[in-house]
């Protein structure tokens, strides 16, 4: 069980490692500069959606990474559930065989 636990305890570690990077792989998105979104004309625009497509990737990225985090965190409470579990089979099954002593 405490290999359960263990494993558990460091998928908890993987999902907040997640979670963060979900937080932050938008906060370094470039400004529309970066993109030339502030020339004039053509270049501009392209620019522009350039940095639209950008914000929109790192965007999904975030998500998926958010995603990711709850279903680790999700398995790391099936593991805790199970070990949970396979703990207290085990103390039924001592006492049953104390009391058939």
């Amino acid at each position: 069980m405490d290999s359960l636990r263990a494993l558990a305890s460091r998928l908890d570690e993987a999902s907040a490692t997640l979670t963060a990077l979900s937080r932050s792989v938008t906060a370094s998105d470039p400004a529309q500069v970066a993109f030339g979104a502030d020339a004039p004309g053509r270049p501009g625009e392209v620019g522009r959606a350039l940095h639209r497509q950008w914000v929109a990737a790192t965007g999904d990225r975030a998500r998926e990474a958010h995603t990711a985090a709850v279903q680790v965190a999700s398995v790391a409470a099936a593991l805790r559930q199970a070990a949970d579990r396979y703990a207290d089979t085990d103390s039924a099954v001592s006492r049953r065989l104390v009391g058939e002593a």
